[in-house]
């Protein structure tokens, strides 16, 4: 049996609802569970149905909202704690956005006028990269990192369990990530850029930090920083800077979690 992926659509204009619904149903993989004319009302949905929903095709300019009410969704939906995180297609009549749209890490972005021959092309990205992304019998990861020796640097391939993993950072040039372990090693020059990092239990607090929350004990004051936060760690002494705008949503995660 085909298996769907089950996608939702934030758009304000009807008819451009009802054309993006048409093209996707030219897909028997696709299927359409939610559609809805405000960001607000698709993220209530998707807080409350994340593990049933894979994807969202996210207009950028809610026109009743602000030019970038779709932008703003996305940095959102980044900093939930999602048992799933679900991809985003962004979809606007702009061009100028598509840099600024890029930094979400979005699977795929469409120009109006939409047509089949435009959505055929992200879909196939979408699915090549569920193939490829899809979870192995073992439940480890590979990471390729860059490692020193005697002077020379060469390239090392280890099998993580996510659970090993303690935190993961961005390097300066935002391309690449060292990866924390919790038994203190470093894997560091991964060439995997941190938004491309979809790990279910891990969570966003920072630009530049992405934490595993089975690790998280709490936060606490900045000893030299007025009113910013650091996150803490289970049996570490490392703290990592939360972001002003990510503190509330971690809360909220801790919470539900326990």
């Amino acid at each position: 049996m085909l298996k769907k992926m089950r996608v939702i659509i934030v758009e304000d204009r009807e008819l451009a609802r009802d054309e993006l619904k048409h093209l996707l149903s030219l897909h028997p993989d696709m299927e359409v569970v939610g559609a809805f004319e405000d960001t607000a009302s698709a993220q209530k949905i998707i807080e409350a149905k994340a593990e049933q929903i894979d994807g969202v095709f996210l207009d950028i300019d809610i026109h009743s909202e602000g030019e970038c009410a779709g932008l703003n969704l996305a940095y959102r939906k980044d900093r939930l704690y999602l048992p799933k995180k679900p991809w985003i297609v962004f979809t606007t009549g702009f061009k100028e956005h598509a840099l600024e749209a890029h930094l979400v890490g979005p699977y795929g972005y469409l120009v109006k006028p939409l047509d089949d021959t435009k959505l055929t092309q992200v879909l196939d990205r979408i699915r090549r990269e569920i193939t490829k992304n899809q979870p192995q019998l073992s439940s480890r990861i590979e990471i390729k990192h860059k490692s020193v020796s005697r002077g020379e640097t060469f390239w090392c391939t280890k099998y993580i369990n996510p659970k090993e993993i303690l935190y993961i950072q961005s390097n300066n040039n935002g391309n690449t990530v060292r990866v924390q372990l919790i038994n203190g090693d470093v894997l560091d020059g991964v060439n995997r850029a941190l938004k491309d990092w979809q790990v279910p239990g891990f969570m966003r607090i920072h630009k530049s930090h992405l934490v595993n929350l089975e690790h998280v004990n709490g936060h606490k004051p900045d000893a030299i920083k007025h009113e910013c936060h650091n996150v803490t760690f289970h049996g570490s002494t490392v703290e990592l800077a939360i972001g002003g705008n990510y503190l509330e949503d971690l809360r909220k995660a801790l919470n539900k979690i326990g």
